[in-house]
């Protein structure tokens, strides 16, 4: 069966920074899910938030994230949240809103601070070796 071309699946983000490319794995969570007019691309996107969100916590929870520890916190509960919301949705067919405006305010955030320190090569990643929003992107 031949697959949809997906922009999940892109290869490279020519020279995009890990912010940028956050930002964008959101928008693009926020997109379909914006789009989704039948209930197999209401699940899809659901599924591809929850996706992003458990790559994210993962991250997270790595040694090597550098990220402040209360931050960290914070995002990590965030993080179950939405990942609770998106089963939540499937299952009960919950409004996708409030995903929506999570992942809007993550954006929001990620832009806010386009200054701050970066981690350095290899001290965010997953198995593998590429960052979770390369994970999300490429899955």
């Amino acid at each position: 069966m031949a697959r949809k071309p997906s922009y999940f699946r892109t290869p490279q983000l020519g020279g995009a920074t890990p912010r940028e490319t956050e930002a964008l794995a959101f928008g693009l969570c926020n997109d379909r899910m914006a789009k989704a007019d039948t209930p197999r691309a209401r699940v899809e996107a659901l599924h591809k938030t929850h996706q992003l969100w458990s790559l994210l916590v993962r991250d997270l929870e790595s040694p090597g994230n550098a990220l402040p520890a209360t931050l960290k916190q914070q995002l990590m509960s965030l993080g179950m949240w939405a990942m609770f919301y998106s089963t939540r949705a499937i299952a009960a067919d919950l409004p996708m809103q409030p995903l929506i405006n999570v992942n809007r305010n993550m954006i929001d955030g990620l832009r806010m601070q386009p200054g701050a320190a970066q981690p350095s090569p290899g001290e965010s990643e997953l198995a593998g070796g590429r960052s979770w929003t390369e994970q999300i992107l490429t899955a």
